[in-house]
């Protein structure tokens, strides 16, 4: 073993006396973020993590062809959404300081789109609801200055994040109240969705203070046809969509919201084959031609109102009639692009996400499988 050892000694010195130094040495250093470029249209896709829920994530996809481009962490139960000119990716989460349990920190944490890097975070209150990823837990103002953050503990509230300041503003009662709908010409005025089948404005003053709050009538019965959580927004006006497949349509852009149109997509032939909406993101809208893009499923009951879609069905919004109806595969989440070139189906069954070219619905990819549990899909 001596020699051995005077052998490794000489080698040293020797190694030394050469003059390498190991100042000269350059480790291979990590890579933070990605740089997409500007003009790709972003595909975001969620990512529940089923199998590992305190690791959720949010996929980024090129719009164009499907191939992924990028990853956000999500933490616990994470929402996102986009800032209104898309340079902002907003994820609220919730951590454990022990992974799994400890003590808990809910955060807004603020990506860049085009690298993907966080670019600042705010501490929110430990309230965030603890929900599977769906449009209208965390919205935006119409302006971009505030983050909306549905909470249920399980009482229900929404906190107010003034992201120019990076700061919580304020936090409003919501009781009985689920689902966050911004208006569209003031930035601090919100409604919400009500479990007594109304819709509730409320309208905040500079300071966070509670303004002026307003209920709607009633105009829909949660234990008759329930309403989906989730609404898109056109024009100042809202679209909600029942189990059994009503349509109604709501200006929020006031200090009372108004209810201004309710009708069935769904005739009667349709309804005695069953036919209903289904889906984590059932329908979205196609802004471009005033349509509706709705996941529909035959045979439906009771308790089916998230089963993948057999068909997409489109509805013209200023009649409420069906206008086409396009095989589906197992299609769970739909989105429209901004451009409104491209409808995004996320398929339930493979993961994967299938695209639709407008207004023809003429398949143009289908992209490789996305994650563990994806539910959400968003095509800002």
């Amino acid at each position: 073993m001596m020699p051995k050892l005077q052998n490794c000694a000489g080698l040293l010195l020797a190694v030394l006396a050469s003059g390498v130094h190991a100042a000269e040495f350059e480790p291979e250093r990590l890579k933070d973020g990605v740089s997409l470029p500007a003009d790709m249209p972003r595909l975001y896709v969620s990512d529940f993590s089923i199998g590992h829920l305190s690791d959720a994530r949010v996929h980024v996809l090129d719009g164009r062809n499907g191939k992924f481009a990028g990853v956000v962490d999500a933490g616990y139960a994470g929402a996102f959404t986009t800032s209104p000119d898309g340079k902002r990716l907003y994820v609220a989460a919730t951590y454990m300081t022990r992974h799994t349990h400890g003590e808990r920190q809910d955060m807004v944490e603020i990506y860049d789109a085009d690298t993907l890097r966080m670019v600042g975070d705010v501490a929110i209150p430990n309230k965030k609801a603890q929900a599977a990823f769906m449009h209208n837990l965390l919205r935006t103002s119409f302006d971009g200055r505030y983050l909306y953050v549905q909470n249920a503990t399980p009482a229900t509230s929404v906190t107010v994040v003034d992201l120019q300041e990076k700061k919580v503003l304020a936090e409003v009662a919501s009781p009985g109240c689920y689902g966050i709908y911004p208006s569209q010409t003031e930035a601090l005025r919100i409604s919400m969705l009500c479990g007594d089948g109304k819709l509730a404005t409320v309208t905040l003053d500079a300071a966070g203070k509670v303004a002026q709050r307003a209920v709607s009538p009633k105009f829909f019965d949660a234990g008759d046809d329930p309403v989906y959580v989730p609404s898109p927004a056109h024009d100042g006006r809202n679209y909600f969509v029942t189990f059994q497949g009503r349509l109604h349509r709501a200006d929020l852009r006031g200090a009372e919201p108004v209810v201004e149109q309710t009708v069935s997509f769904v005739t009667e032939a349709d309804r005695k084959q069953g036919w209903r909406p289904g889906g984590y993101q059932a329908f979205t809208l196609d802004q471009a031609r005033n349509r509706l893009l709705v996941g529909m499923h035959p045979k439906g009951q009771e308790g089916t109102h998230k089963f993948p879609a057999r068909e997409i069905w489109t509805v013209d919004l200023a009649t409420g009639k069906r206008v086409a109806r396009t095989p589906s595969k197992n299609a769970i989440a739909l989105s429209v692009a901004g451009s409104g070139k491209t409808l995004y189906a996320l398929n339930g069954a493979t993961n994967q996400v299938v695209a639709y070219a407008l207004p023809a619905m003429r398949e143009s990819y289908v992209s490789e499988p996305v994650g563990e549990a994806p539910l959400q899909v968003d095509a800002p």
